[in-house]
């Protein structure tokens, strides 16, 4: 899934990175990365700005924070790394943050940090370091819940898990540039996991620890996970923008049943059979498993409405149809009224 929308231009600019030999990476699938150039300013098209004015949770302002908040802080240890001290309990639930995300981007994290966007509450942010770590702990998840050539029905061991990347000609850094899930499908990976009998690494074991904290604060509503690491060499100031803005659009897909029910029906009701093969084909390139429906609505609304830099998503080059085409699609994803 490349990209979405900017903001504002006040982060840090840092130039592309050059493409790895045999072609350029995409943002969250290793193909297109080099399209991403510093500067980008997506909500200016409006699409993004549209969706995201909603800053009406007076009785979270008070727990914003402009930087790092150090009560949700754990680091991670490598790979490799000498064994390291029991993992330290979840925090408070009032210890979970807020943080607008101009804030976010501004912030490159030092260690995990776990957070919430301020204007989806219910949707929770896994800041890391760099790549590595959020490969650790998210590349098994992204295998059962949505990559294609995986099961659905068990958990891959780390050596299947290793397989199944390099089978993809992936890396394990950037298998996705970021991900995004339905808390309840991590709980399920989770009870999974132990049920089988796959060791988790310390990375998911973290995740799993702050679980229960995560459902208590969202109580009996609906609640996702996100995740954007820090810049580095291969992950600049743009791409993080835009791996922001697209992971927060299925954010609120996971956590806005209205939302989430609107788009259903425009992929059902609105898109010809055409369109919506058109983006199984797009997709499918990108590692998707086409098989889920769900899963192919909530990509495509991403597509077509947090990601409206031809950069990172053309609708001409990637489906294969024009404007007024894109248009019709976008126009039948977006709520009424908005």
């Amino acid at each position: 899934m490349p990209g979405a929308s900017a903001e504002s231009d006040d982060t840090v600019r840092l130039a592309p990175p050059s493409p790895p030999p045999g072609g350029a990476p995409s943002l969250l699938r290793g193909r297109r990365l080099a399209w991403l150039a510093s500067g980008v300013a997506l909500v200016a098209l409006g699409i993004g700005a549209a969706f995201w004015a909603r800053t009406d949770v007076p009785s979270e302002r008070g727990r914003e924070v402009p930087g790092a908040p150090a009560a949700t802080s754990a680091a991670l240890v490598p790979a490799g790394a000498p064994a390291a001290p029991a993992l330290a309990p979840p925090v408070e639930t009032t210890a979970v943050p807020l943080m607008e995300r101009d804030a976010l981007l501004r912030w490159q994290p030092a260690e995990t940090t776990l957070l919430r966007l301020a204007d989806l509450p219910a949707v929770f942010l896994v800041a890391f370091p760099d790549l590595r770590r959020q490969g650790l702990m998210m590349n098994r998840l992204a295998a059962l819940i949505e990559k294609t050539h995986t099961p659905r029905d068990r958990v891959l061991n780390d050596e299947a898990l290793a397989a199944a990347i390099a089978a993809a000609g992936e890396d394990p850094d950037t298998y996705y540039y970021g991900h995004n899930y339905n808390l309840a499908d991590v709980e399920r990976f989770m009870a999974m996991a132990r049920a089988s009998g796959v060791a988790l690494n310390t990375q998911e074991a973290w995740l799993e620890a702050h679980l229960p904290m995560m459902r208590t604060i969202a109580g009996g509503g609906p609640a996702a996970i996100i995740t954007l690491p820090a810049e580095e060499r291969r992950f600049d100031a743009s791409a993080r923008r835009a791996v922001l803005e697209h992971e927060a659009g299925h954010g609120l897909f996971f956590t806005d049943p209205a939302f989430a029910a609107h788009v259903m029906r425009a992929w059902r009701e609105a898109f010809t059979e055409a369109d919506r093969e058109n983006f199984r084909r797009f997709l499918a390139k990108e590692g998707y498993d086409t098989r889920n429906e769900t899963l192919m609505a909530n990509e495509a609304m991403a597509y077509l409405l947090f990601t409206p830099d031809t950069r990172f998503f053309d609708p001409l080059r990637d489906l294969g149809v024009d404007a007024t085409s894109a248009d019709r699609m976008r126009a039948a994803m977006r709520p009424p009224g908005r």
